[in-house]
């Protein structure tokens, strides 16, 4: 029966392949925030493939210094809602103002559920457009403070990490005796207005999600995408979404997927609307890098590589296959040989090219060498790419070859966008796929994995100005330096064209560059 039902979809898949052609249709996305990632990068990418994506004017979208206006995104879907054929939506923004207003906001319980309906009536009021909705569980950083968190995190954001990682595992009945002392003593030392404030706001944001997954029961959405926002495997996050992956076990898998990773979930789900509006059902298959591979748990998740991965190949509108020569796709994941995923910052991650990273680029080659589309997720490190794995790729001349490549933040974030980005290469316009691919490799390898912590070492902490806040004459200095350290860093493999961009802080922090053509 598999096979038979594995026979009908190729026969589909064959007869609706996608064609490279320009306006395609116009898809509505309202993004989480106007990080460079969220909005630019996603926008770019659709318009690449021929999508007309309209999104809202930036002064009602989240920035560095203010909360998006929900009120004026929802007018703004109404007066566009007629020329869609599909919309993709934020709810952390259309409810509570964007990701960062997720975690800090003081709104009412009623207003949050006002606007929730509005988000449930989309699709009935304007004509059963597509609607796909994608939000987040609140994350429970280790370190953090305001602005992207309450002001308390800066004194007792380690405690409360602390905290959330003992009730998840005492609800696990995995605790041993000495975490129970340090549990009762830490709900002793934390102030109980912090904790009121915290746990009010969660189970707020818990409310809200549920009340949005009856969406996905009743058909008044599309599709739903869940993100796991930096959740460690014990953390209140973790805790959370243990009883919430209850509710969403009993809703249609079809409609529904919930999985670690946050801001790689609007292109996702673009990519998802592009497949679903041609009648496209794209086959990708999974490769990974020597060692532990799939079983791999990455920092800033709970759940395992493989997992991930299929459930990532789902929520883009495509089925994995176990079989490469079945697939329209090869999501090739450059995992860490020993399953520990360490920071790209570190000293490790140098340009000594491995065994295993030997053996994995052999086997990118022999796929390419054999007319494969292939998607690098490069995953071995957090915040940044593989070093010698992205030298390798430049000095082997496969670096243009792949069908999109991504390594800038957390596993999903990397495995969702390299996804995404790669199941729309046969839709690009000439020369858009080698501009995406320049993008990434400026942000991801030469920013992310090189450039950003030397700035920090020679010229932020020295200078003793913030990691983030940065004010107008510490931005420019800093990206002054960013923009000399990458050209110095990256011509030798990119070559001139790296002039062509320029380089910006557009949150006046450090954690995320935003790469542009001039």
């Amino acid at each position: 029966m598999k096979k038979v039902l594995l026979m009908f979809l190729m026969a589909v898949m064959m007869y609706c392949q996608p064609a490279a052609a320009a306006n395609k249709g116009t898809i509505l996305y309202i993004p989480m925030d106007n990080r460079p990632v969220c909005l630019d990068y996603s926008v770019q990418t659709m318009r690449a493939a021929g999508w007309d994506v309209k999104v809202p004017p930036r002064e009602f979208i989240a920035d560095a210094d203010k909360n998006g206006n929900p009120e004026k995104m929802f007018m703004w879907l109404e007066d566009n809602m007629p020329e869609s054929l599909a919309v993709v939506a934020s709810s952390d923004a259309l409810l509570y103002g964007g990701l960062v207003a997720s975690r800090t906001h003081e709104i009412l319980p009623e207003v949050i559920k006002e606007r929730a309906q509005k988000l449930l009536d989309l699709k009935k009021d304007y004509g059963n457009k597509l609607v796909y909705v994608f939000t987040t569980i609140m994350r429970s950083p280790k370190m953090s403070g305001a602005p992207v968190e309450p002001a308390y995190y800066e004194q007792w954001g380690s405690k409360l990490f602390r905290l959330g990682a003992l009730e998840d595992k005492l609800e696990a009945k995995e605790i041993n005796r000495r975490e129970v002392r340090e549990l009762a003593e830490l709900r002793y030392a934390i102030p109980k207005d912090v904790l009121e404030d915290m746990y009010s706001r969660r189970h707020s944001n818990i409310k809200a999600t549920e009340l949005l997954m009856h969406g996905v029961e009743s058909g008044d959405f599309d599709y739903m995408l869940i993100g796991r926002d930096d959740t460690a495997t014990y953390s209140q996050a973790h805790r959370e979404a243990r009883e919430l992956d209850i509710l969403v076990n009993e809703l249609p898998k079809e409609r529904i997927r919930f999985f670690a990773g946050a801001d790689q979930l609007g292109l996702l789900l673009l990519s998802r609307a592009s497949t679903r509006l041609q009648y496209h059902l794209p086959f990708v298959n999974t490769v990974y890098a020597p060692g532990k591979g799939g079983k791999t748990i990455p920092s800033y998740e709970d759940d395992a590589v493989a997992v991930s991965a299929k459930h990532h190949i789902y929520a883009a509108g495509a089925i994995p296959v176990a079989r490469n020569k079945d697939a329209e796709l090869t999501l090739a994941l450059n995992t860490p040989y020993d399953g520990v995923t360490l920071e790209a910052s570190s000293a490790v991650n140098d340009y000594t090219l491995t065994p295993e990273t030997e053996k994995f680029t052999e086997t990118l080659q022999n796929l390419l060498d054999a007319g494969k589309n292939v998607a690098v997720a490069d995953i071995k490190y957090g915040n940044g790419a593989d070093n010698a794995l992205v030298s390798t790729l430049f000095e082997h001349g496969n670096a243009y070859r792949l069908a999109a490549y991504s390594g800038w933040n957390t596993a999903g974030n990397s495995l969702g966008f390299a996804l995404a980005q790669g199941l729309l290469t046969d839709m690009y316009a000439p020369g858009a796929k080698n501009e995406l691919l320049s993008v990434r490799y400026l942000d991801d390898w030469a920013y992310q994995a090189n450039v950003r912590m030397r700035v920090y070492q020679e010229l932020i902490w020295p200078q003793h100005w913030p990691n983030s806040g940065l004010d107008v004459q510490q931005t420019e200095a800093a990206e002054k330096r960013i923009t000399k350290d990458i050209r110095e860093l990256a011509e030798p493999l990119m070559g001139d064209s790296v002039q062509n961009y320029r380089f910006t802080l557009p949150w006046q922090r450090m954690f995320e560059v935003y790469v542009a053509e001039k």
